[in-house]
Formats: structure tokens, C-alpha cells, sequence
């Protein structure tokens, strides 16, 4: 899914979601199937060796995606679930206002989470205040048995400004880092984007499109609405000619 760190303006989420993100309609490629194999599994109900799962990558390559995908799947399979979404900038801003955790008072001594999903883990450097307010709710959502799912573009031993006691702790659980698109998924991404639109692109096209664009969705998103305004504007259906001149090469 597209990635400007969350997906819409709100920074937390309750479940269900933004059912539009699922496990079956992540585009998942050898750079990313280790990652989708680890959120599928803690959030499987079955016995698992870690409360925790961090998730790291460039922007655009589906962690959000992924978090939401999980908050989604247990409100489909396990309705009683307290299941939180939070971006951190939000963590920040709730302590800037003397909030002392997350909204709705979670993470307040006392309260408990069943899962918490944590997204743009990033804005927590240069934070001591949140950084010591996400120690203590990482140490009472495990103490309580609950598990936490983090997201950030840094992996976990190269977040700088970040104390030592609290990198740690996201060590401990499974890390998983996304890698950008092949060949395969992305082309498996411009088709399904473009059949979204109701919109043909022919295989010889795709494959042109795979050496011009990046592999990130937001690039290949972007590509796809152009070429699909493109072929409006001109009634016409899509050719190399129609793309080169929608994305202007």
C-alpha cells in the first residue's frame, strides 16, 4: 500500500479498518514474504516464540499495509481483541499535551492491549519522553501478555538518538526487513492497479514500465493514474505512445 506513514490523515485506529488492506491483497515478492509470513503468524492464533515483530523498510513497500492487515484479520477472528493502531507522531503529540500514554488512556498503568501497532517508529529519535513512555508500555503490554507489532523505514540497531535500553527491546522480538519490489511483484502491482481502474495494459507494456519507474507503490500508483487520465483524456486505449506521453519520457 501507499506509505506516507499512515494510511489517511488519522493517526489511530480501532478495528475493523480500512478493510481495503488484507493479507490476500498484499503484493508480496521474495523481498517481502519473510515479513508477510511473520504478521500472518502472530496474529494466527497459534503459539508463537515472540510477543513482537518489527517491521523495516523503505517507504511505500507495505508496512502500513501490513499493520493494518493484522488489526483487520482479528477483528475478523477474534472479535474481543483490543487491537490499537497508533502512529507515533500521535504518541508525541499526546505527551507534548501531558497525556501520560496512548489515546483513550491505553498504556496508562493499569490499562491493557492485546495488540498495539505501532507505526513510523522513525519519529521517536530525538524524543526521550516517548521513547521512555513506549518502554514502559512495551514492558507492561508483555508482562500483561500482549503483543506489539512496530514499523519504521530503521531497522531496529540503526535507529540513531535512540536510547540503548529501549532498541533493545525491539531486538528482542523477530525483525523482518522489506526489500524493494522484483520484476514479478511489480508487475503483479501495475496489473492489479490498473485492473482497479478498469484499465488494460498490455503485458509488452508492463514489462516496458518495469525498467523506468521505481519499485516502490506510490511510484507505480502514480504511474498507473497518469497513464489512466491519460487514456481518457484521449479516448483511446493504452499504447507505448499514450504512456510515453502520460508520463512525459
Amino acid at each position: 500500500m501507499a506509505e506516507h506513514d499512515s494510511p489517511s490523515q488519522q493517526f489511530v485506529f480501532q478495528f475493523p479498518a480500512h478493510p481495503e488492506y488484507r493479507f490476500s491483497n498484499f503484493i508480496v515478492s521474495r523481498g517481502s514474504s519473510f515479513a508477510l509470513a511473520c504478521a500472518r503468524e502472530l496474529c494466527s492464533g497459534d503459539p508463537v516464540t515472540y510477543q513482537s515483530l518489527y517491521l523495516s523498510g523503505a517507504s511505500g513497500l507495505g508496512k502500513t499495509h501490513l499493520l493494518m492487515s493484522i488489526g483487520n484479520q482479528l477483528a475478523e477472528t477474534d472479535s474481543d481483541a483490543r487491537v490499537l493502531y497508533v502512529h507515533c507522531q500521535d504518541l508525541i503529540e499526546s505527551l507534548n499535551r501531558g497525556d501520560d500514554g496512548l489515546p483513550g488512556s491505553l498504556g496508562t498503568p493499569g490499562s491493557e492491549i492485546d495488540f498495539l501497532l505501532l507505526d513510523g517508529i522513525d519519529r521517536i529519535t530525538d524524543h526521550p519522553a516517548a521513547q521512555e513512555t513506549l518502554y514502559r508500555i512495551y514492558n507492561q503490554t508483555l508482562e500483561q501478555g500482549g503483543k506489539m507489532v512496530f514499523a519504521g523505514r530503521t531497522p531496529a540497531d540503526q535507529l540513531e538518538q535512540t536510547e540503548s535500553f529501549l532498541t533493545s527491546r525491539f531486538k528482542w522480538g523477530m525483525t523482518a526487513e522489506l526489500l524493494p519490489m522484483d520484476d514479478e511483484a511489480t508487475a503483479k502491482l501495475i496489473q492489479k492497479l490498473a485492473e482497479d481502474w478498469g484499465l488494460d495494459i498490455p503485458d509488452k507494456i508492463t514489462t516496458w514500465l518495469l525498467n523506468r519507474i521505481p519499485r516502490d507503490f506510490q511510484s507505480v500508483k502514480s504511474a498507473v493514474t497518469r497513464i489512466n487520465e491519460e487514456s481518457l483524456r484521449q479516448k483511446h486505449k493504452v499504447t507505448l505512445p499514450l504512456v510515453k506521453n502520460a508520463l512525459g519520457i
